[in-house]
């Protein structure tokens, strides 16, 4: 009865130490997989001391090596082909084709499907054609267009991809040029330079060196004259108005010969006074340059839209262009071969190249420009430059009196600012008017003279995980990224004071450039600003402004208008 007790005994202490073995390997084998468990070899039974397995196969399969589990590593970028880049996708049926096709065929057919694949995609969301919104909305933020002629285009608003594309770029970037412009230029007027907008490469940085200086010197030295222009536009303000202060004629337009006076004055230095004169005269040659730039501004409008027949054949269009386009060149060379003759004349040569005479400069400088380039460069700056100031003073002076609280604390900012401007002053007027520089900006954002950026990939790109070949062109729709809430707070409102806010965390530097970023950036952005502001002072100053009609939204032409009468009532300030 002993021996069975201490038998018992140790029976008892067996079953503890199987039952902590047991223990043991559960630990052991929730640290593997359940599909790798084995526990045949053990049977525990609930409420029973019963073991089933000997003591040392458990002891043996308690030390035995533990099971490592996989561990699962993160995936390596996946880089999707560029076919997979999605947008319209009858476009791409039509490009399995294009080697079929014959040139006349390729080109009516690409023209008329685009418009027509394009309208019909957004016609059911009853959006306007140009808006480029609901593109993203459908097929992401990268879009690609399979052209059935030439390279493809890829369409991108993301600041973040907006900003790798320039970061890329180099020292020598690469844009689309004005087709329309770039043909004139080649078929007749056989310039080998094709101008400070089209050309690229190390003889683009050559010529920009040889212009910046003596560009951003002229406006200094034309302050008293910009001022000048100014008052007369508010006085013409003045006699224009009815008897609702509101303007009867075609605002934009007078804008366009105020802007068009800044420009000549700093270009030629000369008093054009276009804003006087309500007749053309063509033997005039001031009043028929705007007039020719007016409408070689429109014709290139229409000629780098739609579905560009003047390739193919000639189009009233295009008789147009080279019409207004001759006219502007003939005048410029006519400026410039009158300056030449004074610096042949003049016994002070030094006085061409204070920056006072910007075409004097250009011909003094050391890498000496000829006449044919300097009159492509000046036709350029007209063109680009007179219509993207009209357009940004234009909806300046919309947001300012459709928001009064915005327009008294400009008031607020700029009623103690003197009527005359020196140009010791010129130099410091922007950072004494920082709400008005917010306000500017502001509007830039919301309404970018110019909505689409383009580049010419130099090297292949990875967007969005696709990955774009060199040599696409990449259209950055810049006006979206602004609109885009995720970019920008409240990003459809007209709030300057976002751009006050020291605390910038939340803007992105690629959300809203619309003078462009990089080596390339608009030459004449600090002209721009610095007119603009002179304007806007001198207008509040005399004019408390109101609007009192339909929101007015900003057309997506290549350089954006307002799509509505500008309506606006200035109201003499007591």
């Amino acid at each position: 009865m002993l021996g069975k007790i201490k038998y018992g005994k140790i029976g008892l202490k067996n079953i503890s130490i199987c039952n902590r073995l047991f223990e043991l390997k559960n630990i052991r084998l929730q640290t593997t997989k359940p599909c790798e468990a084995n526990i045949t070899h053990i049977q525990k039974v609930e409420n029973s001391d019963v073991v089933t397995a000997s003591n040392n196969e458990i002891i043996q399969d308690v030390l035995s090596p533990l099971r490592i589990a996989p561990i699962i590593l993160n995936k390596d970028p996946v880089v999707l082909p560029f076919d997979e880049v999605p947008g319209p996708k009858s476009l791409k049926y039509l490009a399995n084709f294009r080697q079929y096709i014959s040139d006349v065929g390729v080109q009516i057919t690409a023209g008329m499907l685009t418009i027509g694949v394009n309208a019909g995609s957004l016609w059911y969301r009853k959006k306007p054609f140009r808006n480029f919104s609901s593109l993203f909305e459908e097929y992401g933020p990268v879009v690609r267009f399979v052209s059935p002629i030439g390279g493809d285009i890829v369409l991108i608003n993301r600041p973040d991809h907006i900003q790798k594309v320039y970061n890329m770029e180099g020292d020598h970037p690469v844009r689309s040029a004005l087709d329309s412009l770039e043909k004139y230029r080649a078929e007749h007027r056989s310039h080998v330079y094709g101008g400070i907008y089209a050309i690229h490469g190390p003889e683009w940085t050559r010529r920009r060196s040889v212009m910046d200086i003596p560009l951003q010197s002229a406006i200094t030295q034309h302050v008293d004259g910009i001022c000048e222009s100014c008052d007369k536009f508010t006085q013409k303000i003045y006699n224009m108005r009815n008897y609702q202060d509101e303007v009867t004629k075609d605002l934009v337009k007078e804008l366009n010969k105020w802007s068009f006076d800044c420009i000549g004055l700093i270009i030629f230095s000369k008093k054009f006074e276009i804003l006087d004169k309500e007749l053309i005269y063509s033997q005039c040659d001031m009043s028929w340059l705007y007039h020719s730039l007016a409408m070689a501004s429109d014709a290139i409008a229409k000629c780098e839209s739609g579905m560009r027949l003047w390739k193919l054949f000639p189009t009233p269009a295009w008789y147009s262009l080279v019409k207004y386009c001759d006219s502007l060149d003939n005048l410029i060379g006519k400026h410039i071969l009158e300056v030449e003759q004074s610096i042949a004349l003049s016994d002070e040569k030094d006085k061409f190249k204070d920056g006072y005479h910007l075409i004097g400069s250009m011909l003094l400088g050391e890498d000496k420009m000829s006449v044919e380039d300097i009159a492509t460069v000046l036709m350029d700056m007209l063109l680009i430059g007179v219509n993207t100031i009209t357009s940004a003073v234009a909806f300046t002076l919309y947001f300012i009196a459709k928001h009064q609280r915005v327009q008294r604390l400009l008031y607020k900012e700029i009623e103690n600012i003197t009527p005359e401007i020196n140009i010791d002053k010129i130099t410091d007027l922007k950072k004494s008017t920082p709400y008005l520089q917010a306000c500017i900006k502001e509007t830039l954002r919301l309404a970018p003279p110019i909505p689409l950026l383009t580049r010419i990939l130099p090297r292949n790109i990875v967007l969005d995980s696709y990955n774009i070949p060199r040599g696409t062109l990449i259209m950055m729709s810049i006006q979206d990224a602004a609109l885009k809430e995720i970019n920008y707070d409240d990003a459809t409102k007209f709030y300057p004071e976002r751009w006050l806010n020291e605390n910038t965390e939340y803007h992105h530097d690629f959300g809203s450039i619309s003078f462009g970023y990089g080596v390339r950036k608009c030459l004449g952005q600090n002209i721009a600003e610095i007119v603009t502001t002179l304007l806007i002072i001198k207008v509040l100053q005399k004019y408390k402004l109101e609007y009192h009609y339909g929101d007015i939204e900003p057309t997506r032409n290549f350089i954006s208008k307002p799509n509505k009468p500008l309506k606006i009532r200035f109201i003499d300030r007591v």
